[in-house]
């Protein structure tokens, strides 16, 4: 049976057409992941020309294209400089020659590498797995980890959450940076990689001080994902704090996604991020205005309230997005009002982030009080289900061989 029957036949054992292709692309991309390695872009937002690799415990191999061959132990250095199109390799004892691409690989992937750029600085990070390293023709070097998906998503959860959370939080982030890796696993794949480490994907900085218990996380969820009443996987979109009340989509992308709904937040209280007050000079704030075209003057009485979440605010009769205003003053949130105070203008906010999808520290509030990571998920994101992709793996046998 060929799966242009399964398709033409519109339905197999209650699963409709969307949901049928959703799975067999979806099993794809996590067979490809799960359970093997992923590729992951280090140091994205800049251009390395100069990185140390020290060896912090096990035993490592360097290869080369052209057939170098260095072993590597605990405590030994290795400096890599782009040259060129080339890369430049030394050890503490001598020049290893110019190369094109380097692959250094470790004989278990519990062993533990130190990556420490020094041009540009910038601070070192501990990592477990493989790595390659080439450079382009404008001598900037692309490091690849080559790790676990299960490191992977350890790695990002402490990156994106922070450490001294309750279990149930740490479940709750990892279904989420999950769902979110297999959504976007090929968005670097003409670099090289499958995901960077940066917000562009997911912060990813290796591993960390609590890597245990969110690795346990990790585990406990192993396979979980969110997905939409499509049987699509969700963008599991997320921010730091709501102030109280999440933010439609729409209000900030422009798109409307059904499970990602403005709603109310009674969780998001007395937290690091809950309020914030910002003050800006007023012949900045009227330059702003100017550049929106809007006819500013210093002696104009400027007054904005936003008890419930808006997407504009209305100056001199024309609407301004209120995601304009925050970029152009580096606001914490959208969920601001201001008003005049002398010679200034005074934000006084809530929240930070876009206000999208699940807030961090209501999540980890949640936690506190005993709600599960199943609950947290639904709390935040509307008409959702969590599934085992593990649970359809018999929709593999279906495909032609």
């Amino acid at each position: 049976m060929t799966l242009n029957y399964l398709l033409k036949s519109r339905y197999l054992f209650n699963i409709n057409y969307r949901f049928l292709i959703f799975f067999t692309i979806a099993i794809s991309l996590f067979s490809s992941v799960t359970g093997q390695n992923i590729r992951v872009g280090l140091y994205r937002d800049f251009e390395i020309r100069t990185v140390i690799f020290k060896v912090l415990e096990g035993s490592y191999t360097l290869t080369t294209q052209d057939s170098l061959k260095v072993e590597m132990e605990t405590s030994d250095i290795l400096f890599i400089t782009s040259v060129g199109d080339r890369i430049s390799l030394w050890n503490t004892e001598k020049h290893l020659g110019v190369h094109s691409k380097i692959q250094i690989t470790s004989k278990n992937p519990q062993y533990k590498m130190m990556l420490d750029p020094v041009y540009p600085t910038l601070p070192a990070r501990k990592y477990y797995g493989d790595f390659a390293i080439w450079t382009d023709s404008t001598s900037r070097m692309t490091l690849v980890n080559i790790v676990s998906f299960r490191e992977y998503l350890a790695g990002v959860v402490e990156a994106e959450s922070g450490v001294r959370s309750k279990p149930e939080y740490y479940k709750a982030q990892a279904i989420i940076c999950r769902t979110y890796a297999l959504n976007h696993i090929d968005r670097h794949q003409a670099e090289g990689f499958h995901m960077c480490d940066e917000v562009h994907c997911q912060v990813y900085k290796g591993f960390g001080t609590e890597h245990g218990p969110i690795l346990k996380a990790v585990d406990d969820t192993k396979g979980l994902v969110i997905v939409d009443n499509q049987g699509m996987l969700i963008t599991a979109a997320f921010h730091s704090n709501s102030g109280g009340q999440t933010a439609n989509s729409e209000d900030v992308w422009s798109t409307t996604v059904p499970y990602l709904r403005s709603k109310p937040d009674i969780y998001y209280d007395k937290q690091r991020n809950s309020n914030w007050e910002k003050s800006v000079p007023i012949d900045e704030w009227v330059g702003f205005l100017k550049t929106m075209n809007i006819q500013a003057s210093e002696n104009t009485d400027y007054r904005f309230s936003q008890p419930k979440r808006q997407r504009f605010a209305l100056i001199e009769n024309q609407p301004v997005l209120l995601s304009d205003i925050r970029n152009a003053f580096k606001l914490k949130s959208t969920f601001f009002s201001f008003e005049n105070n002398g010679n200034k203008i005074v934000f006084k906010g809530k929240g930070y982030g876009h206000g999208v999808g699940l807030s961090q520290e209501s999540a980890m509030e949640m936690a506190r009080k005993g709600k599960t990571y199943s609950s947290i998920i639904e709390y935040f994101y509307t008409d959702v289900k969590i599934i085992d992709l593990y649970e359809t793996t018999y929709l593999m046998s279906l495909l032609p061989e």
